[in-house]
């Protein structure tokens, strides 16, 4: 007696059977799904479509099942565009402004440029979800690239976002050293220890949110839909392929997922946001209590507001979303509506805390408007003299500062920026500033021996001016100075931190 052995295709046949089929990658039930509908319907007479091109090959759906799909639609469509312009613009100028000479030597001033490099990472990395869902049709190029695309650009998106957090962080703590151990902030706080900790930082908020990708799946989920093509004709029904993607975590990850999600929510919200919070009170109470504002310089003083705004807006906007995050830890996918529409809305605030940096910095710092204001003008400037006037002016000092202090300010910074070119200071930055403005800048600042060799492109005649005023400024000064006197130890209580 003879046995007859069938031999059952294994799931990886079904799926290389659909793949040749079908040219689409689907799970094996859902193939067998789709080869049995199609049996049955061209059992029936049903034919399969002549021109399926011109049919949906894509379901355009949003494919969230938490409820409240028309918050983040309402605000991908209408509030996300005009923030990227804003976002793109305004830390695209932060970076600029914090190159020039001004701050030099300031550490902070890295986390900062950093800062604006992640935020506008986390901005732009939700552009396909604008295109999405501001795309009222499906679009074959679109839909796959979205959807297979989306688990990569969350952990981009989170990992710069952690970065952002972190970076907010590590300015408010160098700002407490600065003001609680300034001789401890001047021997660690240096460009190296700086460039070390965004390197750890990038690593570990890498290696953190990479668990995005390990725990979420993407599944092509393909369906038998009919088309009639003509109502009045017998039979002129004809059916195609319309797929639709899903995205869900993967199961056999769970326990990993909740764990980071709880990881997430202590590393990266929770205790950055006490310790910014903490860090604050001690700064508001150690200004409050101490008159400690005559002993930093200018550019000190600059750096101190703009990591001041930069914690506060953060502790603002960014503060609430340890509500949310706590409950996807605790509760996982089974979202109410009211945490529904919260998580929406501090992704909206994440949004708009990557975006106002800049405008925020205008707005509490005078010396940032004026370099701000430089920077521009020298930006749509064409005359290429007085787009490097513009330049220069920019990183010097604003008008508020000691007569002396701003001239002293300007001439370091021409020479910072004149090695290079040896030609900055020309007939327009004479005529601009004066020459006894000049002649004084150049006693203050310029050693006898250094003077005769700036190379300074001038006339003859302005040179000639200048050598005279400087030669009698110098001679005045010499008679006014008075004779020093022997330094008390009052003279040495405050120290400038820069």
């Amino acid at each position: 007696m003879e046995h007859h052995h069938h031999q059952v295709p294994i799931p990886s046949d079904i799926v290389r059977m659909c793949v040749d089929q079908f040219d689409k990658v689907l799970e094996p039930y859902n193939c067998i799904q789709v080869m049995a509908t199609i049996q049955e319907l061209e059992e029936r007479g049903v034919a399969k479509c002549s021109m399926p091109s011109a049919l949906p090959e894509y379901r355009h759906i949003m494919n969230f099942t938490s409820g409240c799909d028309w918050a983040e639609l309402t605000y991908l469509q209408y509030a996300v565009p005009p923030l990227m312009i804003l976002c793109f613009f305004g830390n695209m100028l932060n970076v600029l402004i914090y190159g020039l000479p001004f701050f030099n030597g300031s550490s902070s001033v890295h986390f900062l440029r950093a800062k604006a490099i992640a935020n506008m990472v986390f901005m732009f990395s939700r552009i396909l979800e604008v295109l999405h869902a501001s795309s009222t049709q499906p679009l074959s190029w679109l839909e796959p690239l979205f959807w297979k695309s989306r688990p990569y650009l969350v952990m981009v998106s989170n990992i710069s976002g952690t970065m952002s957090t972190w970076l907010t962080l590590m300015v408010t703590l160098e700002t407490v050293m600065c003001i609680m151990t300034p001789f401890i902030f001047k021997k660690y706080c240096t460009k190296k220890t700086t460039w070390t900790v965004l390197i750890m930082s990038a690593f570990a908020a890498t290696l953190l949110h990479v668990a995005i990708v390990i725990v979420t799946e993407v599944q092509e989920h393909a369906q038998v839909r009919q088309y009639i093509q003509n109502f009045k004709k017998e039979n002129a029904a004809c059916w195609f392929l319309q797929s639709v993607f899903r995205v869900r975590n993967d199961p056999y990850y769970e326990t990993y997922r909740r764990f980071y999600a709880t990881a997430t929510m202590a590393v990266s919200i929770v205790i950055p946001t006490i310790a910014m919070l903490v860090f604050t009170i001690l700064i508001i109470k150690k200004f409050t209590f101490k008159n400690l504002g005559d002993s930093f310089t200018q550019r000190r003083k600059c750096v101190l507001r703009l990591t001041a705004s930069t914690t506060f807006t953060h502790l603002v906007l960014e503060g609430p979303a340890t509500l949310t995050h706590s409950a996807s830890a605790i509760q996982g996918d089974n979202y109410s509506y009211l945490m529904c529409i919260l998580n929406h809305g501090n992704n909206l605030a994440s949004l708009v805390n990557a975006t106002i940096p800049f405008f925020v910095f205008l707005i509490c710092n005078e010396q940032f408007r004026h370099m701000a204001l430089m920077y521009i003008k020298a930006m749509v400037e064409c005359d290429p003299v007085k787009r490097q006037s513009y330049f220069v002016l920019a990183g010097q000092r604003c008008s508020r500062m000691s007569r002396v202090e701003t001239d002293r300010s300007f001439v370091e910074t021409t020479r910072v920026a004149t090695r290079p070119t040896h030609a900055l200071l020309s007939e327009s930055v004479v005529k601009k500033v004066g020459v006894p403005t000049l002649a004084r800048m150049l006693v203050c600042s310029f050693q006898p021996s250094e003077f005769g060799s700036q190379k300074l492109s001038l006339s003859p005649l302005t040179r000639s001016m200048l050598d005279e005023s400087a030669v009698v400024l110098n001679y005045n000064l010499s008679r006014e100075r008075p004779e020093k006197k022997p330094r008390s130890p009052e003279h040495l209580r405050i120290r400038k931190v820069d």
